[in-house]
């Protein structure tokens, strides 16, 4: 009788540290959040003035009668694909092409392929021509010491997750355009720190006030236009 007791005793004990156990995992212990970030295209500007019969939208696509662009950024850079919907050749000017960053800070850029041995020789990136009818691909990102953290000769964009901040054979690495994901740790040393200004700080709002804008230089029909993309930032996933 007496083991019987201690059986059941133990039996009830057992299955009280598992219900324990597996509530903990339940209720008490929190799964760690994550925000993940995008960039989405929100306007474009042109100067000279950019007349009208063009379109933005789904957050990628810029859409014009000369040509249209289909953007796809990523925190280390911009890709894009860009058709020439003219009868003519359209230029890409690389070399007055520019990257402003979220404070308006105006940044050279580079793209996919070109050969720099080192920031302090800034050669001369020939034109892009894109034929009538014709379509190129690409990637831009910022080549100057505030992003460059380390470089040698680029070869092409390395794409996948485990080569994510390399771009090239080479090893040129740079600094994030932008963060992508910000662990729940983060977001509340973030919500902490600016609740000390502002007691109504709210971290999606933060997240969308960061703008960036790529300037590309395009000359079509003996004219040049600079284009401005605004690109703002926002949250994929709100836990």
């Amino acid at each position: 009788m007496r083991r019987t007791i201690v059986v059941t005793l133990g039996l009830c004990l057992g299955g009280s540290f598992l219900l324990t156990l597996s509530t903990g995992y339940m209720y008490g212990k929190e799964e760690k959040k994550e925000y993940t970030a995008a960039l989405k295209l929100e306007r474009v500007e042109r100067d000279p003035l950019l007349e009208a019969g063009f379109k933005v939208q789904d957050g990628k696509l810029f859409d014009s009668q000369p040509f249209a662009v289909v953007w796809s950024p990523v925190p280390e850079g911009f890709r894009f694909r860009i058709y020439n919907k003219l009868s003519t050749i359209l230029l890409i000017q690389w070399n007055e092409c520019k990257f402003i960053d979220e404070k308006g800070n105006a940044h050279p850029i580079s793209h996919q392929g070109i050969k720099r041995p080192s920031l302090s020789e800034m050669k001369v990136m020939g034109p892009k021509d894109i034929p009538p009818g014709g379509d190129w691909q690409d990637v831009i990102f910022p080549y100057d010491s505030d992003y460059i953290e380390h470089e040698k000769e680029l070869v092409s964009f390395s794409q996948g997750a485990a080569a994510n901040r390399t771009y090239g054979q080479g090893g040129l690495r740079i600094r994030p355009i932008f963060i992508d994901k910000y662990q729940d740790k983060q977001v509340k040393k973030i919500e902490k720190k600016e609740r000390k200004k502002n007691a109504d700080f709210n971290f999606e709002s933060y997240i969308n006030n960061h703008t960036y804008q790529v300037v590309l230089s395009l000359n079509f029909n003996e004219t040049k236009y600079l284009y401005r993309f605004f690109f703002r930032a926002f949250l994929l996933d709100n836990p």
